[in-house]
């Protein structure tokens, strides 16, 4: 029998789900892949079907772990941060499906708390004590808001409207979790329900300074600090996945990490500047803090990029824009192009998009207008224009929006010398190129698109023991990059006529919005 020597990962993404098997030198030698199904009831609510989900993962842990099961080692796990589920702790009967991060049921609860005088007083009362102590705490509770992306008002909207789950509650019976914790509890069968502080530093109902849930946001938001589970490390031992599941072996969970941290550290980007940008579901920028949190605005909050056992917690700055690889998907979805492989050559063969521009804005517009309610639209549509000039826009639109999410996170933290870039749409060589040429930075690009898997897999590695230290990881794992070199073709007139045509298209978009029914 062949030693155990292979990690098994699981990465729950906005678009998909993967699982792939990755050896100790960080090579993904198999990986599989299963759409993420949405389901929208209503008007802006999305949601996905637990029972689903766990089929899909068994079916993809089966196929990369098929005639290998014997040298499985350990599993990791990296997830969609923000996503999250109730259930009933005695009976594990599910009382709604997750309700994902890009819901906006409880938009108008939100928008009520942000607006009230206690809301006011308390971000008041923070800036002053933030401002006389120099506190980093207290000065981004003075920027504090609710947002649907994070949890606590759409858990509170369904401990309100849920019954069961307002029953539940009282008798102190109600588990909840997001994609981590409830992929843990299936895993083991119910022994264990936990969450990793990545994870939980999202939920914006976490101290990142004292490590622990917040009674003060628990206040806020009314919500009973005892239905949120144990937080652990990033290389705990998360419990062990049960024989009885039918996966054909059995290993611990030793690594869990959010997506865009597990996508950080397997990038191997474990020092204070490494900065990476993620062309995904989601254009995110990420920058390695390391141990300390650096409040900036009311827009980018210091987060938990990992916590080692026995170290302090890498913190990570996160600005982003939830309109990115989506606009991608459209060309296909719409009947544009046929696939993805030919999308770089159709937006190649015209000069220039002929007046197009396309503002991508499937789940509002977050920046350069912040939370604005708007439409994805095309302008400058004429009886000239070609399917090329559209490719093209929709393309220099993700130019112009990774642009702006660098501008502004680059407004408070010193510019890098180069920007790992990694995600779906970094497969495009013409949306990099375009965005090195805007942006004046060198890019990069990972040459593989599974970043958040292979973080997944070496944080679990640190935590059997296959690695032993980050220093380790880095001796022993080689990752291919290509790079990126800015090049100045075009004048800085025509760059920032260029970007402001995009920006009088975006403020048409939002603008139009507010007028619709």
């Amino acid at each position: 029998m062949k030693e155990k020597d292979l990690v098994i990962a699981v990465d729950i993404g906005s678009s998909n789900c993967k699982a792939a098997l990755i050896n100790k030198s960080g090579q993904v030698l198999r990986v599989a892949t299963k759409p993420i199904s949405l389901i929208s009831p209503k008007q802006g609510w999305f949601e996905i079907c637990p029972h689903k989900l766990w089929i899909d993962i068994c079916f993809l842990i089966q196929t990369v772990t098929s005639n290998l099961q014997n040298r499985i080692l350990t599993f990791g796990i990296s997830v969609q941060r923000n996503t999250f589920i109730t259930w009933n702790k005695d009976t594990g009967e599910y009382l709604h499906n997750f309700i994902s991060w890009m819901d906006k049921r409880a938009a108008n609860m939100c928008d009520d708390l942000n607006n009230s005088s206690f809301m006011n007083t308390f971000q008041w009362a923070a800036w002053v004590l933030g401002s006389l102590c120099g506190s980093h705490r207290m000065l981004c509770a003075s920027t504090f808001k609710s947002k649907c992306k994070t949890i606590p008002m759409r858990l509170r909207w369904i401990l309100i409207n849920n019954k069961k789950a307002h029953k539940l509650l009282k008798n102190k019976k109600l588990c909840f979790g997001t994609l981590e914790t409830w992929l843990i509890w299936k895993l083991t069968k119910g022994r264990t329900w936990t969450t990793e502080f990545s994870c939980a530093s999202c939920t914006g109902i976490f101290d990142i300074w004292s490590l622990s849930w917040s009674s003060v946001m628990a206040y806020i938001f009314g919500i009973p600090i005892e239905i949120f589970p144990e937080v652990k490390p990033s290389n705990s031992n998360f419990g062990e996945i049960d024989k009885s599941l039918g996966l054909g072996f059995s290993a611990p969970i030793t690594g869990v990490l959010g997506d865009q941290q597990a996508s950080m550290f397997g990038n191997l980007l474990y020092h204070e500047g490494n900065t990476k940008l993620t062309l995904g579901t989601v254009i995110s920028c990420n920058i390695n803090t390391g141990n300390n949190t650096h409040p900036t605005s009311n827009s980018i909050y210091p987060l938990i990029g990992w916590k080692l056992e026995g170290q302090d917690p890498y913190f990570i700055a996160e600005f982003f824009a939830s309109n990115g690889g989506r606009a991608v998907e459209w060309t296909v979805t719409s009947g544009l192009v046929k696939n993805l492989n030919e999308i770089d050559a159709l937006a190649r063969n015209v000069p220039s998009t002929e007046g197009v521009t396309f503002v991508p804005a499937f789940n509002g517009m977050e920046v350069p207008q912040k939370d604005a309610q708007a439409e994805t639209s095309l302008f400058g549509i004429t009886y000239r224009t070609k399917t090329n000039h559209i490719v093209r826009a929709v393309l220099e639109s993700q130019a112009y929006l990774s642009c702006h999410v660098l501008d502004n996170i680059f407004q408070f933290y010193k510019k890098p010398c180069e920007i790992v870039v990694d995600g779906g749409t970094s497969r495009s060589l013409f949306v990099l190129e375009s965005l090195s040429q805007i942006s004046e930075f060198d890019l990069k690009k990972s040459e593989s698109v599974d970043g958040s898997l292979i973080g997944a897999a070496l944080v679990a590695g640190l935590g059997v023991g296959l690695y032993k230290s980050l220093e380790d990881i880095k001796s022993r794992v080689t990752l291919e990059f290509t790079q990126i070199k800015f090049n100045k073709n075009l004048t800085e007139t025509q760059m920032l006529e260029s970007r402001k045509k995009w920006y009088k298209s975006v403020e048409k978009c939002v603008n139009w919005s507010t007028i619709l029914p």
